[in-house]
């Protein structure tokens, strides 16, 4: 879907209260890492039949796989009333970070006795990732050529006619460093702070290892 946020991938899933939920988990892993691969927008939204109103372990597992994304639920309200219960068993995962502003509302609908969700995802208001700037040299194929042939023409006079192990010492690094700072400017970049860039693929491999056990 184009929209504000570029890329925006709405993915509505049910999941059986009585399924698989290694399975569930498995195959819901496999469709987001080849989503978040593409650079997609994820909001994820449906009945995954979770209760999100308690901590458990079923939460923490499905969590898992979500953070991984990036990917948050944002219902902190019944969606569904029993006669003597209430769960939010319906959800609508999204990644804070990039949406931005967001409203989220019930939405009683009288067709069910699951509660409907109504998300409005503000235009225009995309949170902007974090930029940063640092300072790095300019290593290249081309500086470092240049630093060599720099270094060949250096004659060392100081050092090899030393007689002072402190003064040649001194002298050899005070030359190096002349031309190595010369050979190898400071530069201003500005990056982009990504909030998954910790997690790597090994990490990844780790937890979907750590969920089968």
């Amino acid at each position: 879907m184009d929209s504000a946020f570029n890329k925006l991938c709405i993915l509505a899933i049910y999941r059986s209260p009585k399924g698989d939920f290694t399975k569930f988990l498995k195959q819901l892993d496999l469709i987001l890492q080849k989503l978040y691969n593409n650079k997609y927008n994820i909001t994820i939204c449906g009945e995954v039949n979770v209760n999100y109103l308690r901590n458990n372990n079923r939460r923490s597992q499905l969590d898992a796989v979500l953070h991984s994304y990036n990917l948050t639920g944002i219902v902190e309200f019944p969606t569904r009333f029993g006669l003597n219960s209430q769960t939010a068993i319906d959800n609508v995962f999204i990644d804070i970070s990039t949406i931005g502003n967001y409203e989220l509302y019930p939405l009683i609908n009288g067709l069910s006795d699951h509660d409907a969700q109504m998300l409005i995802l503000n235009k225009g208001q995309k949170k902007e990732k974090e930029c940063y700037t640092y300072s790095k040299r300019k290593i290249n194929k081309y500086t470092i050529a240049d630093f060599q042939l720099i270094l060949s023409y250096e004659m060392w006079e100081q050092v090899f006619g030393g007689n002072d192990v402190n003064e040649i010492f001194n002298s050899f690094l005070n030359t190096f460093l002349r031309i190595y700072y010369s050979g190898f400017p400071l530069i201003r970049v500005k990056n982009k702070m990504n909030q998954n860039s910790w997690i790597t693929p090994g990490i990844i491999t780790s937890c979907k290892r750590k969920r089968e056990l």
